[in-house]
């Protein structure tokens, strides 16, 4: 639209007290980015983080009788939490107050032109930011992880609704990458003015599809991924009427002409300038993330020594044979899962009880801790001997008893979950 005409343009009371509303929530929702985007930056930001724990920790008591705690610094304001919870509670009520206030005192403005075009820029990098963090986690494979050793001996019946979704999308590592790329397609079009519509299409397809995800597998990002559905669906809104008249009204539709965000040509350099940087910074960093995901724990990380599946063959105790009707005593199976950074384990005990384990494998003392995720006081320490590719023998203690225990690793391929790969024809 033309810049005279755009500042001679009426709303409607109704539009511009949505504006004002949508203006001041979205932008306590995404402050302070881009601040906290960058490592770099993490100093800048904190204060702001600091300040928001114990203004969320205090209204969520007093005001909601919610009680919120700080689990995931700079992250909870947007996680399925209580402090999640009370910060959109908050954010509500502040942003209607003000909406109101700034509805009665600027009451005779036209309309918001210029602030709107300022909103949806900041908009645009925000949700492009998102889109290149969920991008690059699965362009560079990592954010659904392999179908591990453990996850294959896992019933289908033990698994939450969200592992059940992470084995569904971290079985294809293709598919993961199809995925990723058409959200970093989307980013990359919002960064544009001229593709921001194009951009916020997708992004509302990319998001939708996430939402439907989150709710329907009960992951727990269910707030953070809704609200990047609204940011997009605002951009396309923003533009609905020119939509509309192309997609369903069959009318003509003419060229738009941008209204400038600085006028000062010197000025406008600068801040293109700095857009430019901010775009490459946001676009490097996110790369940078996802290809250090993949090393560090993604579908091409090399696993922890040790890493498989183990079937007893035998398990003497003080010297006995411990039968496998002695309950809680005898292993029937011991899983060695995790990456060198954080190794796991599962024992399944002759009463298929399954309990978790952390791991710790010293390959020159040629040691194997098992010590309990959850009691302290449960703790095996073993010496290992690797007699050939297909068995381990296991000495050690455990409380006061010595065991012994002879495993025969089972071949991973016995899984059609494993095994299968891809072919083109199925008979």
């Amino acid at each position: 639209m033309d810049l005279s005409i755009a500042t001679k343009t009426n709303w409607s009371f109704a539009r511009k007290f949505f504006f004002r509303f949508f203006f001041l929530y979205f932008f306590i929702y995404c402050f302070p980015f881009p601040l906290d985007a960058f490592q770099l930056l993490d100093r800048v930001a904190q204060p702001y983080y600091n300040l928001l724990d114990r203004l969320i920790i205090a209204i969520g008591d007093k005001w909601f009788h919610l009680h919120a705690h700080v689990a995931f610094p700079t992250f909870d304001k947007v996680d399925d939490s209580y402090y999640g919870l009370v910060f959109i509670y908050f954010n509500l009520l502040i942003s209607l107050t003000v909406a109101i206030t700034w509805s009665l005192v600027d009451r005779k403005r036209k309309n918001y032109e210029k602030l709107f075009s300022w909103l949806k820029l900041y908009l645009r990098f925000f949700l492009a930011a998102y889109l290149f963090g969920y991008g690059f986690v699965k362009v560079f494979p990592s954010q659904f992880q392999a179908i591990t050793a453990s996850r294959l001996t896992m019933a289908v019946g033990d698994q939450s609704p969200m592992l059940l979704a992470w084995n569904f999308m971290g079985y294809s590592t293709t598919m993961m990458k199809l995925n990723g790329w058409v959200e970093v397609l989307a980013g990359l079009l919002l960064l544009f003015r001229k593709t921001t519509t194009l951009g916020a299409i997708l992004s509302t397809a990319v998001f939708s599809f996430v939402v439907a995800m989150d709710f329907c597998f009960n992951v727990p990002v269910r707030l953070l991924a809704s609200h990047l559905l609204i940011m997009s669906l605002f951009l396309v809104l923003s533009d609905s009427q020119r939509l509309l008249n192309v997609f369903v009204l069959n009318k003509p539709v003419a060229a738009v002409t941008y209204m400038p965000f600085v006028i000062h040509p010197v000025r406008r350099k600068i801040f293109s300038g700095l857009l430019i940087v901010l775009a490459f910074c946001l676009l490097y960093s996110s790369i940078a993330k996802g290809f250090k995901a993949e090393s560090d724990f993604g579908q091409s990380a090399p696993h922890g020594p040790l890493y498989g599946i183990y079937n007893t063959d035998y398990f003497l105790r003080n010297g006995d044979t411990v039968l496998a009707n002695e309950k809680n005593i005898r292993w029937e199976q011991l899983v060695i899962d995790g990456g060198g950074w954080n190794q796991v384990g599962v024992i399944k005990f002759n009463n298929d009880s399954r309990e978790k384990y952390q791991i710790v494998v010293d390959t020159l003392k040629r040691d194997l801790i098992i010590q309990s995720a959850t009691d302290t006081s449960v703790k095996y320490e073993f010496n290992y001997f690797i007699p050939d590719s297909n068995h381990i023998r296991l000495k050690g203690l455990w409380k006061k008893d010595s065991l012994e225990v002879l495993m025969i690793k089972l071949d991973l391929d016995k899984f059609l979950l494993h095994k299968e790969k891809f072919k083109w024809i199925t008979e």
